[in-house]
């Protein structure tokens, strides 16, 4: 009798254990992997009904069960394969009937193995797959450093630009991790510091791409921006087994669009200093409107006067020697409120931004000058205790004016009902520079506005009554100048603002 024609014995089986290994065997049973025997699972057993082995069986249509009672009723048993664990054996053992045989568990262990060699050829033929598919982006990309991770951080592999952005050999990088690489750390990034971004932990909890802006800082003090985006690599099974990093040197783009917003932010600026500047000119052509009108009212008085002398047929000399007092007297009024239009006008007038040496003592008498008006109006009385030395600075006159106007007229505003306005000067040897102090003994700030009073917007008047911009564009313009501006206030007492600027 020839080979083939012999009668396959069948052996019908039952498995203890409803594991990945259970599966595995049903799937060898089912390709028929025993060419020379006729093999039948006819039975599963695992406590746990909801096992992979136990579903999967259902699903062919296997009896299952969690009782070895009800495994054993299970008819033309020939033997039960044990691919749980030594534990259960003497158990099995006892309950199993005599005509049943056991493939214990050492036996079962090499099945298992078998699994597992299984899952590795298949987990390495993916990886080759993905490697060929690796290699083709890394060679051809000629401007983006490529890298590709496992899922624990080690470095794979990696392209010719990603080496020489980290100016590193092939042969150091990989099998190293990315945090050690990339940052010098011994630990993943978000421990060592949680607010770095990670997209490579992103993408290897959710399979999907993230991105993030690197920045890195080189040796010469240089700073290079990246964007690096994250794919992930998955098996037949959906799982990631590897991630790809691509890194985009956006450098120039990055700080092409930044110094576009500092332009644009500049321009702003300036516009907020402008506009900040005509609320200031309204404030003082409506304290200048008083100072104006009493010469007015003065050089009409003269006028009638010497109109009803002039009416006279014959001037006595002591008519014309009056109206020569009325003349003198009309051209002191007339330079006067010529003196005040002048100053408005030189204050409105917008200009280019120009960086000249200059006494600082010239800006706080233009500003005193424009303002003794308004301190009149408010009874408030000056005390100007300056030092009479020359203090040069360098800076920018409008907005130096602007900013000594602002403070005299937050002071102005903390003393409605009158009070006293002291403006010092003096020199810090030391620190090489000049400081103006303007103190009122006006209502103080409060302690919770304190850290707010340079911020934007931020004010304490009533709704209507200000825009909240006139002391952080004092700080705004004393920053630019390279100064700094200190506050000491005492509620209920008053406020003192100590400006800082560098001595040419």
């Amino acid at each position: 009798m020839k080979l083939k024609n012999l009668k396959r014995p069948r052996f019908n089986l039952a498995i203890i254990g409803g594991g990945k290994a259970c599966c595995f065997f049903i799937d060898l049973i089912e390709k028929k992997f025993f060419q020379h025997l006729d093999i039948h699972i006819v039975g599963i057993y695992d406590l746990d009904p909801n096992a992979p082995g136990m579903l999967l069986a259902k699903k062919k249509k296997i009896i299952t069960t969690t009782s070895f009672e009800k495994l054993f009723k299970i008819q033309d048993i020939d033997t039960v394969i044990d691919l749980a664990n030594n534990q259960i054996l003497p158990e099995l053992i006892a309950k199993r009937p005599n005509n049943i045989g056991i493939i214990e568990h050492n036996i079962g262990k090499v099945l298992r193995k078998l699994f597992e060699v299984d899952q590795k050829l298949i987990s390495n033929k993916e990886v080759a797959c993905l490697d060929k598919s690796h290699y083709e982006i890394l060679f051809k990309q000629t401007n983006i450093g490529v890298v590709v991770l496992d899922p624990e951080f080690e470095i794979v592999d990696a392209n010719r630009i990603y080496l020489k952005g980290v100016k590193k050999l092939k042969k150091n990088v990989v099998g190293k991790k990315c945090y050690e690489i990339v940052r010098g750390f011994s630990s993943p990034c978000s421990l060592e510091n949680p607010d770095l971004g990670c997209p490579f932990l992103k993408t290897l909890k959710t399979g999907k791409s993230s991105q993030v802006i690197h920045e890195q800082e080189l040796p010469g003090g240089n700073t290079v921006y990246f964007n690096v985006t994250t794919y992930a690599i998955k098996n037949q099974r959906k799982e990631v087994v590897q991630i790809i990093e691509l890194w985009r040197n956006i450098t120039a783009k990055f700080t092409q669009k930044w110094q576009e917003k500092v332009k644009k932010i500049e321009a702003d600026m300036k516009k907020v200093i402008q506009e900040d500047r005509l609320v200031s000119l309204g404030k003082l052509v409506a304290s200048s409107v008083h100072e104006i009108n009493n010469p007015i009212q003065g050089l009409l008085t003269f006028s009638h006067l010497m109109n009803d002398m002039v009416a006279k047929k014959n001037l006595e000399e002591k008519d014309l020697s009056k109206m020569r007092k009325f003349t003198s007297h009309m051209t002191r009024e007339l330079e006067r409120c010529g003196n005040i239009v002048s100053g408005l006008l030189a204050f409105s007038r917008e200009s280019t931004l120009e960086f000249i040496n200059m006494d600082i003592s010239f800006i706080i008498d233009t500003i005193i000058s424009l303002t003794s008006h308004k301190l009149k109006l408010s009874d408030i009385e000056l005390k100007d205790n300056r030092s009479p030395l020359p203090f040069l600075v360098c800076g920018d006159i409008n907005q130096l004016q602007q900013c000594f106007l602002n403070l005299i007229f937050n002071a102005i505003e903390a003393m409605p009902n009158g009070g006293q306005l002291s403006i010092r000067s003096g020199y810090d040897k030391t620190k090489n520079k000049i400081w103006v102090e303007i103190a009122d003994n006006g209502c103080g700030i409060r302690d919770s506005a304190m850290e707010h009073i340079f911020d934007p917007f931020f004010t304490t008047k009533e709704v209507g009554e200000g825009t909240g911009l006139g002391l952080s564009i004092v700080y705004g313009i004393i920053k630019d100048h390279n100064g700094k501006v200190k506050v000491k206030t005492t509620p209920g007492q008053g406020t003192s603002f100590k400006v800082f600027l560098p001595c040419v």
